[in-house]
């Protein structure tokens, strides 16, 4: 199931974490890389590079760009020269690319021959915002069409997986996925879902269905009913079992609403100190 893996880097401190749980994931599974790195086109071109070099006394805007474009390349050379170095000490079959243009649909593009999207949880400024999950980790994940890792600031070997089972479609896929992983890494799973108390019945019913695919799949297993606010939930159970990756549904039930007032899904992402695997 993953069997190629892009990496998407900007050369942060957490893109290097990122790196390091793909080569990993890649070991274990075992996969292909695609590593990429994208200059944000709008880095050389707008009003504000014009006011830039008015405001320093620089040379003329049509001057300053292709020496911004140099120090990119330049840039992106040394990060992705680090990225394929670490896949060849793993003995991991990598390629790079560097890209200028739009982020997020440079990153789409590339992620149509790739199994799994891996991000950090914050980019090269995280230094600047405190608890928010990156701008453009969010945007990505929002808009990709592939099951997505987000990485924390900290590598930590997978042993134990807590995934997320509601009974909806794309949960059946969070499941699947988890369990693909699990047996790639030799990870032991536990299968949680968050009811409300009249609901007990019937969330008690698709939890022993999802216990059983575990079972059946030849995982070690465990399952878990829980009862409150499920974001709060999943995080407190991870916590409790120690578990050290999350599996979860891109959305739940409630796709527009969430798109609209933010989900279960980007608070996990947002709070979690281990990685976060999206199933879509």
């Amino acid at each position: 199931m993953f069997k190629k893996i892009l990496l998407c880097t900007d050369g942060s401190p957490d893109a290097e974490v990122a790196a390091e749980y793909t080569v990993w994931l890649a070991q274990k599974l075992p996969a292909e890389v695609q590593i990429i790195y994208v200059t944000d086109i709008r880095i050389l071109e707008g009003p504000w590079l014009s006011d830039l070099s008015g405001a320093l006394g620089a040379q003329p805007y049509p001057a300053l760009v292709p020496r911004l474009q140099e120090i990119q390349r330049q840039k992106a050379a040394a990060i992705l020269a680090a990225a394929q170095a670490r896949c060849a000490k793993h003995n991991v079959p990598c390629q790079v690319a560097h890209e200028t243009g739009g982020l997020v649909n440079l990153i789409l593009q590339y992620e149509q021959n790739a199994d799994l999207v891996v991000l950090g949880q914050h980019g090269e400024h995280a230094q600047w915002s405190g608890d928010l999950l990156g701008s453009s980790v969010e945007r990505v994940v929002r808009a990709s069409i592939k099951p997505s890792l987000v990485t924390p600031d900290e590598f930590r070997e997978i042993k134990q997986i807590l995934i997320a089972y509601d009974g909806s479609e794309v949960s059946g896929k969070a499941l699947r996925a988890g369990m693909e992983i699990a047996r790639g890494v030799n990870a032991e799973v536990t299968i949680v879902t968050v009811s409300q108390r009249k609901d007990e019945l019937k969330s008690t019913e698709l939890l022993e269905q999802a216990h059983q695919q575990a079972l059946a799949a030849q995982l070690v297993a465990h399952r878990q009913l829980l009862h409150g606010e499920p974001e709060v939930e999943i995080l407190n159970h991870r916590l409790n079992i120690g578990a050290d990756m999350i599996v979860m549904g891109a959305y739940g039930h409630t796709r527009i609403r969430e798109l609209i007032l933010g989900s279960i899904t980007s608070h996990v992402m947002r709070k979690s100190s281990v990685p976060v695997l999206l199933a879509r």
